[in-house]
């Protein structure tokens, strides 16, 4: 029953986001290259794929750093400049999800140097990455009202993402997780989305 796209709008988010992926066919060349650099001389493990507790413990280091990556990315001009347009849709849906960056592959690879360090294999960061990315795009929906306790206090939910798009001053610069919730909370920067105050986009 909500009206929520807006033919225009929604085609506009469509074509950034084709354009983002053109630049990712660079951007992946350089993250690889970096991948190589940094593991070659300072991979500190030997990760045993076949173990659960690797992909566990890369899904959550992979968030982290996510999660500072998205926060700088509001806090700094530089990286600003490269998110601002995922938060120019005055909507909110699934094809707002799809309006990303050309540019966040110049420095967006610097965030996660702590898992190629760490000796994380490449087609782990690959895969919880797209893990990360898949479970933010569903999270681009007002269709979805709040998932309850359990659920909010760990994971991020279209709840908490809808008061990251939020233009209302006590929504601004607040739920920067992709996955899990808890970092917002540990460093300070989670909202609540209030039913008082409904979310303005833009």
């Amino acid at each position: 029953g909500l009206s929520v796209y807006r033919l225009k709008d929604s085609l506009t988010s469509i074509n950034v986001g084709i354009m983002s992926e053109f630049s990712k066919a660079v951007g992946g060349l350089i993250s690889l290259v970096m991948y190589t650099l940094i593991i070659d001389r300072f991979g500190a493990f030997t990760w045993d794929l076949s173990n659960p507790m690797t992909w566990i413990s890369a899904l959550l280091l992979y968030d982290f750093c996510y999660y500072w990556l998205h926060r700088l990315g509001h806090e700094r001009t530089i990286l600003w400049a490269a998110h601002v347009a995922h938060h120019q849709s005055e909507d909110y849906n699934l094809t707002t999800a799809l309006r990303q960056t050309s540019t966040g592959f110049l420095l967006g690879w610097i965030f996660y140097i702590p898992m190629y360090a760490l000796g994380i294999p490449a087609e782990v960061v690959v895969t919880v990455g797209a893990i990360n990315l898949i479970y933010q795009f569903v999270l681009h929906t007002r269709a979805v009202g709040k998932l309850g306790a359990p659920i909010e206090g760990v994971m991020n939910t279209p709840s908490h993402h809808r008061v990251h798009h939020g233009v209302n001053p006590k929504y601004q610069d607040r739920n920067y997780a992709g996955v899990f919730i808890v970092f917002d909370k540990w460093f300070g920067t989670f909202e609540v989305e209030d039913e008082a105050e409904p979310v303005v986009y833009g």
